[in-house]
């Protein structure tokens, strides 16, 4: 057999489902590999490279599995680095297949003398966590085992398998193949737990504390770590608060969840994370726009951080206790360090009921027939239009503000995707794709974007129409660039350039690519579409006009001050 249909092979022993791409002539070994897999492998043919790497970052969110995308060589690869340095930065494990030239083109590499040739192994260096070349057929399987055991051991992230074309279409012997005991489909592969001395000295932090707080983020995901988190907070009283990318690390309508905090959060979460005087941070590496500039937690705040990455910890706020290791087995020994220690101290929690942090699970539209809409309003009939296990997928920018803050998580878990890694817009469309098929069930997508970051990716409507998925799309349209627009109207005194766009009807758009449209200009109107919907067979849109100055961000973290 070649190279092509080996990799299949191993992909297939990896738990691999799914690939995304796009095809081109030097990646074909690996299409006819996967054709003859008989369905073991599916690929989910996108509209653009990028579209395949936010697929399959999506996919790997969703599922815990290995998110894996094609891309050809040169142009084909030079398509993926937003989204391989989203991953990286948000530390989803995925492995991008790129093609390269044939071995003995080398010295025809630059500037394309060698047709498509670049130094794209080089371009790739900076943002993924590893790159593997297979420089001979008999490497096939050491290489593969390199790219999807980097991606999921330790702090998980992004791997680049590249394979020249001489050698994708090369025999490989069957002789060389080797058999590995930990071919394994989910993250995390490997569970340390934090020293145990650390752990107690957490648990010690907390009980003498009064208002202690847990502030949660995507690690929590990643480890699966609710059941502990849940049980620590409920053992303690004490509130979660969440990143963007951690909502959902509790379910949204527990009493102890107050919701996201940060810059793009609510005040009231941000307000208690400054009360507490003892602060778990789980899974959070305390990132510019979750700690309000680096303002949260108080200094004056026992910080305790839990990572399984070390170098994140100190990074961006000193920690009094450093735990290093899988949030869900730390977290277990915390609890059962807090339940042993409670026995023999007077733990006392002077929290309230965390009421008004807690009001906005519940407010309704407040201006329903305004024209046009608020987005927060939109956010709330929307909140109560979704299902318990419904997934809400995020572009970047506004509109996942805007669902961070208003729409509720029910069930804990990744039921809310955002690309808060490097928020490049362009996201949503595609993560929907790669979302709704890690769901294999059927059920329901929510895709949320701006006009903005839609444009770049609205294509995609072709993909999800031809594969039938269920998924709602719903572009707030403010016709600008919001977030730019928001900041030249404070930092340069409402001197405007290169924001307003022209009235497009996206609606249309969508339509004349398979999908059922609506147009909205108040959130009632919207309301009515989506009371109009039933049952989703295949993509449907909606598309809200919205005001070009309503905006979720409490603090605008580009140097322009507040809002």
């Amino acid at each position: 057999m070649n190279v092509g249909e080996r990799l299949t092979q191993l992909l297939q022993e990896y738990g691999v489902e799914v690939v995304f791409g796009v095809p081109g002539g030097q990646t074909l070994a690996l299409y006819e590999g996967i054709r003859n897999s008989q369905g073991k492998i599916r690929h989910v043919l996108v509209r653009d490279e990028r579209s395949a790497v936010y697929a399959a970052d999506a996919y790997s969110r969703i599922t815990g599995k290995t998110g894996v995308c094609d891309a050809t060589v040169g142009p084909g690869a030079t398509n993926l680095p937003s989204g391989i340095a989203e991953a990286y930065a948000s530390s989803i494990p995925l492995v991008a297949i790129i093609a390269d030239i044939p071995r003995g083109w080398e010295h025809r590499r630059n500037r394309g003398s060698a047709s498509q040739g670049m130094n794209q192994l080089e371009m790739f260096s900076k943002i993924a966590k590893w790159t593997g070349v297979v420089n001979t057929p008999e490497a096939i399987d050491d290489v593969v085992d390199a790219c999807f055991r980097i991606a999921h051991t330790g702090r998980p992230g992004p791997t680049i398998l590249c394979i020249p074309d001489d050698v994708f279409n090369s025999q490989v012997d069957e002789g060389s193949f080797k058999k590995r005991a930990n071919r394994r489909p989910f993250h995390p592969w490997h569970r340390s737990c934090a020293d145990d001395s650390d752990v107690r000295k957490a648990a010690e932090a907390l009980l003498r504390s009064a208002k202690p707080a847990i502030f949660a983020g995507g690690g929590v995901h990643l480890s699966k770590a609710y059941e502990p988190l849940k049980e620590l907070a409920e053992l303690l009283k004490a509130p979660v608060a969440t990143t963007i990318t951690g909502k959902g690390s509790i379910e949204e309508t527990h009493p102890l969840a107050l919701g996201v905090a940060g810059s793009m959060g609510r005040r009231e979460v941000n307000e208690t994370l400054r009360e507490a005087d003892a602060v778990l941070v789980v899974g959070n590496k305390l990132g510019q726009v979750a700690s309000l500039q680096w303002e949260l937690p108080s200094p004056q705040a026992k910080l305790i951080h839990l990572d399984i990455d070390g170098a994140e910890i100190d990074r961006n706020i000193a920690s009094d206790i450093a735990l290093v290791g899988d949030a869900a087995a730390t977290l277990k020994a915390l609890v059962n360090h807090c339940k042993q220690l409670m026995g023999d101290s007077a733990f006392k929690n002077e929290w309230g009921d965390h009421g008004e942090a807690t009001s906005w699970k519940k407010a309704g539209p407040e201006h329903p027939d305004e024209n046009p809409a608020h987005p927060a309003d939109i956010i709330r009939i929307l909140r109560d239009f979704t299902k318990p296990d419904d997934v809400v997928v995020c572009d970047a920018s506004l509109s996942s503000g805007w669902a961070a803050v208003h729409w509720v998580v029910r069930e804990s878990g990744r039921r809310f995707i955002a690309p808060r890694g490097l928020a490049g817009l362009g996201y949503g469309a595609p993560a929907a794709i790669g979302a709704a098929l890690g769901r294999a069930d059927g059920k329901r997508v929510i895709c949320l974007a701006g006009d903005g970051g839609w444009a770049y990716s609205m294509q995609e409507v072709e993909t999800m129409a031809r594969l039938g998925l269920p998924v709602l799309v719903i572009v707030l349209n403010n016709r600008t660039l919001g977030w730019v627009k928001h900041v030249q109207k404070t930092r340069f005194k409402e001197k405007y350039i290169s924001t307003d766009f022209a009235e497009v009807d996206y609606a249309k758009a969508a339509e004349a690519m398979g999908a059922r449209a609506y147009r909205a200009r108040n959130a009632r109107r919207f309301e009515e579409c989506l009371n109009n919907l039933g049952e989703l067979s295949g993509p449907a849109f909606i598309e809200v006009s919205v005001n070009e100055f309503d905006t979720p961000v409490l603090r605008n973290n580009s140097s322009a001050g507040e809002f």
